[in-house]
């Protein structure tokens, strides 16, 4: 009997449809965020020392989200229009959801922001809520580890001599990798939260909130530009799958980002 061609393995996750659905549901975030913006310019605010740099920070962040989350939306639904499920979608598709995680994170850093300025005593709340979005981007961005050992080659005997090139060469490593990478990425997160907890913050200043904004806007397109450069198609027709650097980096890079923000929100 012919063995079994690997596009009929049951339990296979297809990025291509979750690229799809998610496009408009990011879409629909950017717009969510011009609706934040608006209420912070036209909403009577309380006056504090910290004001204008908490002001800029918020808004600032709030920008953030609605740039990358417009740009994450024509990404994704670009994977989603592919017709073959090939091995540099899920890098591709783990670069671009980074990217929106992140978006997600500074609309509650930002909420955290203006927590300061009209709720000071819930600030801390909210800067640990903000955490907890951080880790559940970490996390969920870290699950595309799990989908690099099915997409690639699509003829059996191509596709055992070229798994022997890949870091993910079976379903069993892919998911021990997946819990490595998890690990990692959580890492950066649980040591900023018990950095605020005990104390260790910055009052932003108009350079600070300037810089931590900078520093994000710069991720995100930096994370967009990445997955549609790894969305392209080779010449060769070699196949380039997830790498181990990038399993391990994009997570960890919403990580780093969430430990910044532990530090300098105020």
């Amino acid at each position: 009997m012919a063995p079994e061609s690997p596009k009929l393995i049951e339990g296979r996750f297809d990025v291509r449809h979750a690229a799809a659905a998610f496009a408009p549901i990011v879409g629909a975030f950017s717009a969510l965020a011009v609706t934040a913006i608006i209420v912070l310019f036209t909403v009577p605010p309380r006056l504090t020392p910290y004001r204008a740099p908490f002001v800029a920070l918020a808004a600032g962040l709030l920008i953030i989200a609605m740039i990358s989350s417009f740009a994450g939306s024509f990404s994704l639904a670009a994977i989603g229009a592919e017709g073959d499920a090939t091995a540099n979608l899920v890098p591709a598709m783990m670069y671009m959801h980074a990217s929106v995680m992140i978006s997600l994170v500074v609309v509650l850093a930002a909420f955290e922001v203006l927590a300061a300025i009209y709720l000071p005593e819930s600030k801390t709340l909210l800067a640990l809520i903000t955490a907890a979005g951080g880790l559940f981007g970490s996390l969920r961005c870290s699950f595309g580890v799990s989908d690099a050992w099915y997409a690639g080659p699509g003829d059996i005997d191509v596709r055992s001599r070229w798994l022997k090139t890949q870091w993910i060469q079976s379903h069993s490593q892919a998911y021990r990798s997946t819990s490595l990478v998890m690990l990692a990425s959580a890492v950066p997160i649980a040591l900023g939260v018990i950095l605020r907890l005990i104390g260790v913050e910055k009052v932003p200043t108009v350079s600070s909130a300037n810089w931590l904004v900078g520093v994000g806007f710069a991720l995100t397109m930096a994370l967009n530009i990445m997955g549609i450069f790894r969305s392209r198609h080779p010449v060769d027709r070699i196949q380039r799958g997830l790498r181990r650097s990038e399993g391990f980096a994009i997570p960890m890079s919403i990580g780093l980002y969430v430990l910044g923000l532990m530090i300098f929100l105020p």
